[in-house]
């Protein structure tokens, strides 16, 4: 066991690194960048998470969820490590004075993109020795940025200011054309390259065309009674969402929904009794899937075409992460298809932006995504030309997006493969438990709901224990 291998397992209680951990470790205490795209669940929070207990100086770690950064500092935390904090909205103002007072102190802070370009956070920061900046979920710079978070687009000009000694980003989709809008946005200079391959081959890749809306509802109803186990249904509407919730605990499952027009208490609620097995199927939208760290979903349905191949991978990358069958299905009825392709046609027109920008505040807080986005443009301190480059720049991706999605659903005889190409990741042979319809042969041979590897002791007693130090 060398030296690293040591503090793993002193300080993390692993015997061995996972694939793709130890190369990126080593270049982030090298002082080197880096680019790591691994599967989910292949253990990427660990790839920050020891060289910044081992180095000196503040590991600043990008997050775009609350959830996600609240998730990491609790593990921190219950692993001793009491140094983590996240400076977020949900803090008071008095509350948040007091983490900034603290950075000197403080060894792992996280931060959502919007919060960390402020110039107050900023400036701050550049005091510090800053020994590693994270960008988790990177791919979001690619997707996300220019559809509606814009601060991702400006994460380079934040990592000229804050200086740090390496910036490790971090993924699980992304594709040459995303390494590289990664690579280029946040400026890494010659950075290490761990690229593995997208495929979870514990997971059945399922397609459905049914003839309308009332098979495609008789159909998921089939699936919730067949399948055992946690079940994550994914809509592209809320309204579709409350209504299939509705609809299951009518039928007497344990169902909720979950979109971003809940409050943050209700979907905090929603999250935990999914992870504590109070809840058989979460009717979600996108809102709902990152930090789900959840090892024994057995189910992934979408019930519309995902907008890329990216935010599929992410979705049914929910599934099987206990290496256990588990099963996808994009299951899709007349009209899906086109109301997808409508969306990737749609971005906010010239004329438009134009408008926005002349009277901004005549649109603060109208409820119409086109005009939000914008605004979100302009709070990000975008001139209008530079909006207008990047949203026209964004549609050309949308379409192309789509394209190979609609090349993933019409793909023969084998959907893997287009995925796995789409993804530059090797190709494998095409077998029975690989994909297509979801058969009730393939049901039978995924595993029962209530088989899940063992977990480490997480009684309160031995948390505080770790935590404080007890004796």
């Amino acid at each position: 066991m060398n030296e690293l291998e040591q503090e793993l397992k002193v300080r993390f209680g692993f015997d061995h690194f996972r694939p793709g951990q130890a190369p990126l470790i080593q270049a982030a205490l090298a002082g080197q960048d880096a680019l790591g795209v691994l599967p989910t669940g292949s253990g990427k929070t660990l790839c920050y998470q020891l060289p910044g207990v081992l180095m000196t100086g503040l590991v600043v770690v990008v997050e775009p969820l609350l959830a996600l950064m609240e998730d990491q500092v609790a593990r921190l935390q219950a692993s001793g490590e009491k140094r983590a904090v996240a400076l977020s909205s949900r803090l008071t103002p008095g509350d948040a004075e007091v983490v900034m007072a603290g950075l000197a102190a403080t060894r792992f802070l996280f931060v959502a993109p919007e919060t960390l370009m402020k110039p107050a956070t900023l400036n701050r920061l550049a005091q510090l020795p800053i020994s590693l900046l994270v960008i988790d979920e990177a791919h979001c710079i690619s997707q996300w940025g220019p559809d509606f978070r814009p601060a991702y687009l400006q994460l380079g000009q934040a990592r000229q200011k804050l200086r740090p000694q390496a910036t490790m980003a971090l993924t699980a989709t992304a594709p040459a054309r995303v390494q590289a809008d990664i690579t280029t946005g946040l400026g890494l200079q010659a950075p290490v390259r761990i690229i593995a391959s997208v495929d979870r081959p514990n997971i059945y890749l399922g397609v459905a065309l049914v003839d309308s809306t009332a098979a495609k509802t008789a159909r998921l109803d089939e699936l919730i009674g067949a399948v055992d186990g946690p079940k994550i249904v994914y809509f592209d509407r809320k309204a579709e969402a409350e209504a299939t919730s509705a609809h299951l605990r009518a039928r007497g499952c344990t169902a909720a929904y979950y979109h971003a027009g809940l409050s943050s208490g209700q979907r905090d609620l929603i999250q935990r009794q999914f992870m504590a097995d109070q809840l058989e199927v979460v009717c979600a939208t996108s809102a709902f899937g990152m930090g789900i760290d959840k090892p024994d979903v057995r189910l992934v349905v979408y019930t519309h075409l995902p907008e890329s191949l990216e935010a599929y991978t992410q979705g049914i990358g929910r599934a099987g992460r206990d290496g256990l069958p588990s099963a996808s299905l994009l299951l899709l009825a007349p009209g899906d298809y086109q109301r997808a392709q409508q969306f990737a046609q749609t971005l906010p027109e010239p004329t438009l932006i134009q408008t926005v920008y002349q009277h901004p505040e005549a649109y603060v807080d109208m409820d119409d995504p086109q005009i939000s986005l914008v605004e979100a443009y302009i709070k990000a301190g975008f001139t209008e030309a530079q909006t207008l480059a990047q949203l026209q720049a964004r549609l050309g991706e949308k379409q192309g997006s789509f394209a190979a999605m609609a090349a993933f659903l019409n793909a023969q005889p084998c959907h893997r493969a287009a995925l796995l190409a789409h993804f530059d990741s090797p190709a494998v042979a095409h077998h029975e438990t690989c994909c297509g319809p979801l058969t009730p042969a393939v049901l039978a041979q995924l595993a029962p709901g209530g088989l899940r590897p063992q977990r480490p002791d997480t009684d309160w007693r031995a948390i505080f224990h770790t935590i404080f130090k007890m004796n």
